[in-house]
């Protein structure tokens, strides 16, 4: 799988433009949006759906947030289990994350 992905369509061209000066992966951060606008979750299928790619790729972009504690995952009774896993972010820890990065950046 490639690290850097084209823009996405749909994606502003201001917004494409800061994911290339950061060198960022333009998937990661397409799921990762993706994640923000769908508060109450969502599964690896819907996601791709949305974002036009495979779920697979969603998967392995999703597992990395998961362990890095920015993505939880949940089952439809709450508990993770069997297919319908559904996995949210938590949108504090995203911008916690966002902010270091910014510090680190800048010199601080």
């Amino acid at each position: 799988m490639p690290r850097i992905y084209e823009p996405f369509p749909g994606q502003p061209q201001e917004a494409a433009k800061a994911l290339s000066v950061f060198n960022a992966n333009t998937l990661r951060a397409a799921v990762i949006r993706d994640l923000a606008q769908h508060l109450d979750g969502d599964t690896t299928g819907n996601i791709a759906k949305r974002i036009g790619v495979d779920y697979r790729q969603v998967y392995a972009h999703i597992k990395t947030l998961e362990a890095e504690g920015l993505v939880s995952a949940a089952g439809e009774a709450g508990a993770r289990s069997g297919q319908r896993v559904h996995y949210s972010i938590d949108l504090a820890r995203l911008r916690a994350q966002g902010l270091i990065y910014m510090r680190y950046l800048s010199g601080e």
